[in-house]
């Protein structure tokens, strides 16, 4: 169909044509080569999503594809082309129907594609891409996530109906490619993108006696007029060079446009507009900010440093507590062991161990050890592990509020592996530690069931019922 359309335009140069929001119009009195070739427009939208309609000057419908177009010829027609819409695209007939898309780009958040009929080079942005129209086309792949941060947050409006752009990207070429071009849809992009761009590096905008004016925070405040000017390739390359730097170039974008529209404020010692004021003072404004951007990075790194070095001192503390747990549980199980085994040596190296009537008395001695192994062995586990729980709950406030600039992989590497391999040791030293405690107290009730031939009556018993 784009060819079609085409066709009909070069044949409607003695037409009155227009275009807004997907109709194109052509008015006027059309020869009869005209007439046919707007009736083939008329077939070619049997099969495309596009409707046509022909109205003469009483407000009577023709069908184009069945009237003798000799009986229309020289009357006065308004031939109206409803250009079908596909998913996340809009295609466009002329440079009429370009302008009238970029005046309200900011309602089309979905489209990701403009098509152009006839245009020589397409025109590719961080946004939106301007491509020619041609046969086949239809829908366009949905458009990406915004990446930058809106001018709106930055640009706010005060007052009227002035407004900085919803979104960057449309306005900003992809590469920083030749802003030169002549072509006359690059050139009406372009005009569009410079003036996007010039409001979105103000503080704020606003409507008073009839004039857009903008605001500079600085020292001092400038109010001025936003004005109107020409852009040629070298301003508009500035123009994406600063744009570019404040909202592309990473986060702080905030920051960024502070420090820029600070020194634009700086540079600015009489009334000009801004528009065509700013071409003379942007590049000045711009190696200035960006110095005032690397002091305050060098000064964050200063702080970033510090703050790692805080990390380090505070994860040494972290694994010299777990240290200190694992040391006291094993410093508290050889202590429990040494006390099983002068029980048991003081039991069987005294003259006592030859009274049978002491006996018992030494059961009752060992299971009071084993108890007490048991539950010194339970309290030391339980108290460590509440400790460490503490710990991991604090670590985890700290990690929240003071290193939330680092990614969960930075912070593991810096700090979670060795805090959790310190853990492993620990965990395995209370293992085995939990296996020998309950070794040493089984041991010392067996030795107390044989103090009191507890043993020699359960085999007795099992003998028993074995015959």
């Amino acid at each position: 169909m784009p060819s079609t359309v085409a066709a009909a335009l070069d044949a409607s140069a003695g037409l009155a044509v227009s275009e807004i929001n997907g109709t194109l119009t052509a008015a006027g009195a059309p020869g009869l080569a005209t007439l046919k070739a707007w009736r083939a427009v008329a077939e070619a939208c049997a099969f495309d999503d596009c409707r046509l309609t022909c109205r003469d000057d009483l407000g009577d419908a023709h069908d184009l594809r069945e009237i003798d177009l000799a009986e229309l010829e020289g009357s006065l027609l308004r031939l109206t082309l409803e250009i079908g819409r596909p998913a996340h695209a809009v295609h466009v007939a002329t440079l009429e129907g370009l302008r009238r898309v970029l005046v309200s780009l900011g309602n089309l958040s979905d489209v990701s594609v403009v098509r152009l009929l006839r245009l020589a080079e397409p025109i590719q942005t961080l946004g939106l891409r301007i491509e020619p129209w041609e046969d086949g086309d239809g829908d366009a792949a949905p458009r990406a996530a915004r990446q930058y941060s809106s001018p709106r947050r930055f640009a706010r409006t005060i007052a009227g109906d002035a407004r900085s752009p919803v979104e960057i990207g449309s306005w900003l070429l992809e590469s920083e490619g030749p802003t030169d071009r002549v072509d006359e849809a690059f050139v009406l992009w372009r005009g569009f993108a410079a003036d996007s761009v010039r409001r979105s590096l103000v503080n704020e905008i606003y409507d008073a006696d009839g004039a857009v004016r903008v605001v500079l925070a600085g020292t001092p405040t400038r109010r001025l007029e936003l004005g109107v000017a020409e852009v040629d390739a070298v301003s508009f390359a500035m123009l994406q060079q600063a744009a570019r730097w404040i909202y592309v170039e990473g986060p702080d974008a905030e920051l960024r446009h502070a420090l820029l529209t600070n020194e634009l404020a700086r540079e600015w010692r009489d009334d000009e507009p801004f528009a065509p004021g700013l071409p003379a003072r942007l590049p000045a404004a711009i190696e200035s900010a960006g110095l005032a951007y690397r002091a305050h990075i060098q000064q964050g790194s200063k702080d970033t440093i510090k703050s790692l070095s805080d990390l380090r001192k505070t994860l040494a503390e972290e694994i010299g507590k777990v240290t200190q747990q694992t040391r006291d549980l094993t410093t508290g199980l050889w202590r429990d062991v040494a006390v099983a085994i002068v029980t048991i040596a003081f039991r069987y190296s005294m003259d006592a161990a030859k009274i049978a009537a002491a006996k018992p008395a030494y059961a009752v001695i060992f299971a009071l050890v084993a108890a007490y192994i048991v539950i010194s062995q339970v309290v030391t586990v339980r108290s460590s592990r509440a400790f460490l729980k503490v710990a991991a709950d604090a670590r985890a406030l700290w990690r929240q509020k003071g290193y939330a600039y680092l990614s969960d992989e930075e912070f593991d590497a810096l700090a979670g592996k060795p805090l959790t391999d310190t853990r492993g040791i620990y965990d395995r030293v209370e293992a085995v530690a939990s296996w020998v405690a309950g070794i040493v107290a089984a041991g010392l009730l067996t030795t107390a069931a044989w103090e009191v031939s507890a043993w020699q009556a359960l085999f007795r018993w099992i003998a028993e019922l074995s015959c």
